[in-house]
């Protein structure tokens, strides 16, 4: 009977002991619980507070100003557009004003690439790096203009003195040199010869003799020009020798110059002429010019000095460039400058070439 009794007591004291155990773990689980669902909503409070603080951030930037990556884009994108537009229609006006103002169309492409040369050419346009390499003659654009007698002044800031001159060959007829000397002009290049555009033949300026001895008779200094149609280095040295053959009985002040054109005829012997060649040409006049006791010169407009030659090959030479009209295109150096076609001169019948030169000879 007590063993009975034993056993039963602690078949109680076992199931006392389970449900207490139980109950801990029945708590634990339930702290487990609540504090998970704590953490749950402390989470989500923050997580409501930032999208809040998100909100009124974003509603903040756009009631500033301020745009999402999307809206940006489209927004460059259309302005890009407009912007587009808007220079196109800028550079349409600007051309049409220059053409209503009478300029040419090649002034007024040249006016949209003032880093670049344009050169027009059997109907195509070249554009040509401005070179840091090759002397550049410093003008600025004001510091030319014509005067009342038509002769182009300096008027900048250096201490510059202009020699007025012309240029004349027997298209010019029977010139009064007096009369020319009594108008302000201190130097004339003559032309001495030319050489023939297609049969290449050399001939001498029929004018030649009566042009140099009258502008030296009434105390105006000369140089002389050849018009050359060589293509090849032998040519070019036949005709300074014809030169300086003319030149020999007269004191020659000025260059004697060889002129490099291109003839503007598809016969002519030099169409297919390449710029090295040109090039060979003109280094062949004018270093036998040179030897010669003279000084060389070369001729030619913003063409000759771009297509034909490349200025930098011609570099060491004295430059007598052809631009009609201010302010003078050209940015390299030179010596004389031709700037008119249409001068007029006492003593000239009709038009002639006028020059300015800046270099004492």
């Amino acid at each position: 009977m007590k063993n009975n009794l034993q056993d039963t007591r602690e078949k109680r004291g076992i199931r006392n002991t389970h449900n207490i155990v139980s109950i801990i773990f029945l708590s634990l689980v339930s702290i487990m619980a609540l504090s998970f669902s704590i953490f749950l909503l402390v989470e989500n409070a923050n997580l409501q507070r930032e999208e809040a603080a998100f909100k009124s951030e974003l509603e903040s930037l756009t009631t500033d100003g301020y745009f999402t990556a999307g809206e940006t884009s489209r927004l460059i994108e259309k302005a890009s557009e407009e912007s587009e537009e808007k220079t196109k229609t800028s550079i349409k006006d600007m051309l049409r004003k220059k053409l209503e103002a009478g300029e040419s169309a090649t002034s007024a492409i040249r006016s949209l690439f003032p880093e670049q040369i344009v050169v027009s050419s059997s109907g195509r346009y070249y554009f040509l790096p401005i070179s840091d390499e090759i002397e550049h003659h410093g003008f600025k654009e004001g510091d030319f203009e014509f005067g009342d007698n038509g002769f182009i002044q300096y008027v900048g800031e250096d201490d510059i003195k202009l020699k007025h001159g012309v240029d004349v060959s027997r298209f010019q007829g029977t010139i009064d040199w007096e009369q020319v000397a009594s108008d302000g002009i201190d130097f004339a290049i003559i032309r001495a010869g030319y050489r023939g555009t297609t049969e290449g033949k050399l001939l001498e300026d029929d004018k030649f003799i009566e042009n140099i001895e009258g502008a030296i008779a009434n105390g105006i200094d000369v140089g002389v020009y050849f018009y050359s149609q060589a293509v090849n280095e032998e040519e070019a040295l036949e005709e300074a020798r014809l030169v300086l053959d003319l030149i020999e009985p007269y004191h020659i002040k000025y260059p004697v110059i060889i002129d490099i054109e291109s003839a503007e005829s598809e016969e002519a012997r030099t169409v297919d002429l390449s710029s090295d060649q040109y090039e060979k040409a003109a280094k062949v006049f004018c270093d036998t010019i040179k030897a010669a006791g003279y000084k060389p010169m070369i001729y030619g407009n913003v063409k000759s000095f771009t297509l034909l030659m490349d200025a930098a090959d011609v570099d060491d030479y004295d430059i007598w460039i052809a631009y009609y009209g201010t302010p003078l295109y050209y940015p390299y150096h030179f010596n004389i400058w031709q700037y008119t076609a249409n001068g007029k001169v006492k003593g000239i019948d009709g038009n002639v070439d006028l020059n300015v030169c800046i270099t004492e000879y």
